[in-house]
């Protein structure tokens, strides 16, 4: 969740600057993302910075608030926007709500009521924040659930294998010397992690990870059989985590270590040579 970020607007500096010192002061966790001495300074910032809050003049020369909030209302509908001014007229705090200002506040501004305002604003805006993550998290679900089903549903390839399993082969010889685990290449297939390694499983004839290794490994063999790296190097060029268990599973599959292999490649070697 990001930083809640604010804008402040008005043509007297020592306005914003008492501003700023009061919203630090308050240690709500908003951060000060920019100030402008006019309406389209302000815009502009807006515009660029995108920040969750604005804090305006009402009164400004040029672009003033009530413009600024409907200009802004076009492009960030979403902004929050807090007006200050030392004009009590009722058609100016009409004009304001009426553009879906969330609070009006007088000059001189009192500490405790700026105060209490923002810290309404950040709580509305943190349950807004939350509920945009559920609503990602139930799209995230919703998109591989889809995809379970075209899944099912797919059509095999030349190979004997679905598109979303040769997608996730293909994934492999991108990039097996990555960090890749279960969990990572269910998500560039949106698929669930339990529902993918079933399939996996069901398709290739053996597990995902046991896949992996098979392919690191062979890849490993290639590189060894050229010659001129050492182990550790070979280790990291296909994604083993360090060349210790790069050994372990090498000995496991082979039957030997990474040198000992190296090793019987190039007797063979020399001995062809003698031949």
């Amino acid at each position: 969740m990001g930083e809640f970020k604010v804008i402040i607007a008005d043509d007297e500096e020592n306005v914003r600057y008492l501003l700023i010192d009061l919203i630090k002061s308050f240690h709500l966790g908003i951060e000060i993302a920019g100030q402008a001495g006019g309406g389209e300074e302000a815009m502009k910032l807006c515009q660029s910075l995108k920040p969750d809050l604005l804090i305006s003049d009402i009164r400004m020369p040029g672009l003033d608030g009530i413009h600024l909030l409907e200009e802004l209302n076009q492009i960030n509908p979403g902004i929050i926007c807090i007006f200050v001014s030392a004009y009590t007229d009722f058609e100016y705090a009409k004009a304001a709500i009426e553009n879906g200002a969330r609070g009006y506040i007088l000059k001189p501004v009192q500490p405790e009521e700026m105060y209490q305002l923002l810290k309404s604003v950040k709580a509305e805006w943190l349950q807004k924040q939350k509920h945009r993550q559920k609503m990602k998290r139930m799209e995230t679900e919703i998109r591989k659930l889809k995809a379970e089903f075209v899944a099912a549903e797919m059509p095999v390839d030349e190979s004997g294998y679905s598109r979303v399993i040769r997608k996730a082969l293909n994934y492999i010889e991108d990039h097996y010397h990555e960090d890749i685990s279960l969990e990572s290449i269910s998500e560039v297939v949106f698929l669930n992690k339990n529902y993918f390694s079933e399939l996996f499983k069901k398709e290739v004839g053996k597990s995902f990870v046991q896949y992996l290794t098979e392919y690191r490994l062979e890849k490993a063999k290639l590189l060894l059989s050229i010659g001129g790296f050492k182990g550790s190097e070979v280790a990291d060029m296909t994604g083993f985590q360090n060349n210790s268990y790069f050994i372990s599973v090498f000995k496991k599959y082979e039957g030997c270590t990474p040198r000992e292999y190296s090793d019987t490649l190039e007797r063979e070697r020399r001995e062809k040579g003698n031949a």
